[in-house]
Order: structure tokens, then C-alpha cells, then sequence
């Protein structure tokens, strides 16, 4: 058996010098991405792929109608070789592309038939990639998600989602710990760029720990920056019931912190830092060195674009935040970019904020969330199949009340049947009983299928009972 790596920019590349060098019957044995080296995710970016192939006159081989058909001159092989010799998941779909490649160039050569356990995990793919998920991680969930013992793509979907949760384990995504204590004090720090919600989580972080759990919290801000932010913590600490401080220094730091030694916890609030302000990164530094905590969530905006969060952690690697956390994660629409940042970074995610309500809106189980929202269990099971998008000719199937329904993202509104209403997610879909109410509500009638004209069914009844009242003249 003849084995040999080949590198190349793209898959297709890689695949074409495989074929190239050994032909149609190549075997696909592994496949991965090449990164460079370098930034905070050590990580940086896709330098090519390594595919490793291997050729043997051993194989099988294929007849006119696809299918498999054992090679007189092949050696027999044991079930535990033969096992391991037939690819099966991406290796299969990347030995079927390679083939593809000559029938593209007019080639004659069969290729094989379709696995089932290989569509499946293609569709799983695929259903990863429609959350956002980086390509690359998609891939290494799949190839690992494959390998595990009995793995069946088919199986129930509860069941398939605990798999997928010890598989992204396995890839590094965590929950964050209880955290160490400074003393008899356990000190939270919420920082992280302007109006990511650091105030806001910080406020229910101190209502369920001191109006659910029935601790000691103390509040302490150092946001002198913002216009009324220790105003409003002031205001908030009133109706929580917890004391509050106010510290620009160090020094007002160390007092503050004296001041509660007989606290269970400190939640302190942070002023926002921008990237383009790295510099007062090191007087924040200062201002709570006398803490020395050791529990420090960079606090994020779930709704921002992955790159630009990217630039967020990357401006704030110098400060020691050992957590993740994200808010507005009601507003966010997919969150498979959290899930590349969290399994890039490698730290735990420690809060989901769901909304504004305090402090119902932080997920006691922020991991667990985070996952339903990427691999939904009411849709997971359709998605597992390949249902990822509704046949042509499909509407939304309103209750009989419903006339027209609108995207809660758009401006629009239109009827049930429209072709544009397929697109709208469940999540998104509002539905109303008159065009009145949808305008009520400032949205415009689609000009594709113009909700003020009469349904086509109320044109056909209208004509018949015209046509019938004409005959009984």
C-alpha cells in the first residue's frame, strides 16, 4: 500500500493532486486544515489543507452500476482491517469528490453510491454551518462525533443532542467553575468594551444571589466614565436591598473591599473600554489590583459580527479576564460565532443574558441554552434529515383566524402563500387576522403579493356564486 500527505490551498486542490498521483481509486485516510500559528486564539488563520492518501491494487472496485464489487487479485481482509479500510462520514464524501473530479473532465468512472450514515452527517454539517459555525469546527465535531462508539446519525434527537454536547466538551467548551475567593469574599468582575451590559448583569447577578439565594452581596462600582452610571447603581443597590460603593482609585479599592469583609460576595461594575483605548486598560488594572480577583468575565454583545469580537478579546488580552459572558442573546438570530469564540479561546462561558428583565433574564444554565439555541430540540430531528429548508410551493401553515403574517425582522407584511414567507424564521413569524392590524403595528404591505388584493379563493367563490346567480336567471 502506497500512503503519502499532500498540501495544497483548497480541498479541491488538494483533492486534484491526489488524483493526479494515485487516480480514481485513491482512498481518502484523513483530512484537516493547516493554520498558522499566532494571536490570542493561537490559532490564526487557514494556511492550506493536509489530505493523506493511500492507493492499493487491493481495493475494491466499481461496476457500470455503482456498486461495489470485490477485486479477484485483493487480498481477503479481516472485519476489524476491513472496518478500517472502508471510510466512511467526510472521508467518504471527500473520496466521492475526488472521483467527481474526473467525471467532471468527461471521465467514464462510476462512483459509489451514496452511504446513509455519510448524508446524515452531511446534513448535520450543514446544519452547523447554517448556525455560523466556523467551517473548521464543524468539520473536527463531525469527524469526532463519528468516531464515537455505536454512533447512529439516526438516533432520537434528544439523544443526539447529549452526544453533541460531550463532543463539543471534548473540543474544549466548558461552563465556568465556582470561582476562588479573596478571603471570605467572593469578588465577581464584569468588564469588557461600552454597552455590552456589564451594569445590567452585574445588577442580576446581585438579584439572584441576594433575593433568590438569600446571600450577603455588596455592590461596588468604578465606572466614573459613563453619565449617571453611579447614579443608576445607586438606584439599583436601593431596591435590591444591598449596600454599594463608589471607587476611583486604588486606594477607594482597598477601603471599599475592608468595608465589606463580611460580605459573601462583591460584584464590582467596570467602566467600558473601547479597542481604540487600550490604554486605559492599564489604569483599570490599577484601580482593582487591591481585589486580586480571580473572577473576571469579559462581558460581550451577542448580537455583534464575530470579527469584531475577534477585535474585542484580542484588545483585552493583556487584562487578565479568565470568563466569558454574553447578553442580548433575545436579539441575537444564530450563535454558532459565541460557540467559535468559546472553543477558540478555550474559556468557560459563565452568563447568557437573555433580556432585559432582572433578574429573570440570566440563564441558570447558560452552556445548556447556548446549545439549544444552536441545535434546537424541536428542530433538530428534521434538521438531522436534511429538512433544512421548506419544499418549493410551501407556506407557513397559519391558524384559520391568521390572514397575513409578517417578518418581526422586516418592514413587511404579506399573505400566508407569498413565496417570501418561507424564508421568515419560526422565531421570527408574526401573524395577524387583518391587513389593519399588520399596519397598526407600521408594517407595509409586499408588493409581491399584495395583501390588499382579494385572495385568488375569494375571486374563484365570488366568480362561481356570480356565474350561479347568472344560470338561475
Amino acid at each position: 500500500m502506497q500512503i503519502k500527505r499532500f498540501e495544497a490551498k483548497t480541498m479541491t486542490a488538494a483533492l486534484k493532486m491526489v488524483k493526479d498521483e494515485f487516480g480514481v481509486d485513491a482512498v481518502i485516510l484523513s483530512a484537516r486544515t493547516l493554520r498558522q500559528s499566532g494571536g490570542f486564539f493561537n490559532a490564526g488563520r487557514a494556511a492550506g489543507v493536509e489530505v493523506t492518501a493511500a492507493k492499493d491494487s487491493g481495493w475494491s472496485v466499481y461496476n457500470a452500476a455503482g456498486r461495489t464489487i470485490p477485486n479477484p487479485a485483493a487480498p481477503v481482509l479481516q472485519p476489524e482491517a476491513a472496518e478500517r479500510s472502508v471510510r466512511r462520514g467526510l472521508f467518504q464524501s471527500l473520496n466521492a469528490s475526488l472521483r467527481s473530479l474526473t467525471q467532471r473532465r468527461g471521465s467514464t468512472a462510476p462512483s459509489a453510491p451514496p452511504d446513509a450514515s455519510a448524508t446524515e452527517l452531511a446534513q448535520l454539517h450543514h446544519h452547523l454551518l447554517a448556525q455560523e459555525v466556523a467551517r473548521d469546527l464543524a468539520g473536527e465535531f463531525i469527524e469526532q462525533i463519528q468516531r464515537l462508539p455505536g454512533f447512529d446519525p439516526l438516533l432520537e434527537t434528544h439523544a443526539l443532542r447529549s452526544l453533541a454536547g460531550a463532543v463539543f466538551h471534548d473540543m474544549g467548551l466548558r461552563q465556568a467553575a465556582d470561582p476562588p475567593q479573596h478571603g471570605l469574599v467572593r469578588i465577581t468582575v464584569m468588564a469588557g468594551p461600552c454597552g455590552a451590559g456589564k451594569t445590567t448583569t452585574a445588577v442580576k447577578l446581585a438579584a439572584t444571589q441576594a433575593v433568590r439565594a438569600g446571600r450577603k452581596v455588596a455592590l461596588l462600582t468604578v465606572d466614573d466614565q459613563r453619565i449617571g452610571a453611579i447614579e443608576q447603581m445607586r438606584i439599583y443597590a436601593s431596591i435590591l436591598g444591598v449596600p454599594v460603593a463608589v471607587a476611583t482609585s486604588a486606594a477607594e479599592t482597598r477601603q471599599a473591599l475592608q468595608a465589606f469583609q463580611e460580605m459573601d460576595g462583591l460584584i464590582v461594575d467596570t467602566p467600558g473600554v473601547s479597542p481604540a483605548e487600550e490604554p486605559r486598560l492599564g489604569e483599570l488594572r490599577q484601580i482593582l489590583e487591591p481585589l486580586q480577583a480571580k473572577d473576571i468575565h469579559l462581558v460581550l454583545n451577542a448580537c455583534t459580527r464575530e470579527k469584531d469580537l475577534v477585535r474585542v478579546i484580542e484588545s483585552w488580552k493583556e487584562f487578565p479576564f479568565n470568563r466569558l459572558a454574553f447578553t442580548r442573546l433575545d436579539e441575537a438570530g444564530a450563535c454558532g460565532h459565541l460557540l467559535n469564540l468559546l472553543l477558540r479561546t478555550r474559556l468557560p462561558l459563565s452568563y447568557l443574558g437573555t433580556g432585559s428583565k432582572i433578574p429573570e433574564d440570566l440563564a441558570q444554565r447558560p452552556l445548556e441554552l447556548l446549545l439549544d439555541r444552536i441545535w434546537p430540540l424541536g428542530d433538530a430531528r428534521s434538521q438531522a434529515r436534511g429538512d433544512l429548508a421548506e419544499p418549493e410551493g410551501a407556506a407557513v401553515p397559519p391558524s384559520e383566524s391568521v390572514r397575513f403574517v409578517a417578518n418581526g425582522s422586516s418592514a413587511l407584511y404579506h399573505r400566508p402563500d407569498c413565496k417570501w414567507v418561507r424564508k421568515i424564521k419560526p422565531e421570527h413569524l408574526l401573524q395577524f387576522v387583518s391587513a389593519a392590524e399588520a399596519e397598526s403595528r407600521q408594517f407595509t404591505a409586499c408588493r409581491n403579493c399584495d395583501p390588499h388584493r382579494p385572495a385568488r379563493a375569494e375571486v374563484e367563490t365570488t366568480a362561481r356564486d356570480a356565474a350561479r346567480r347568472a344560470g338561475s336567471r
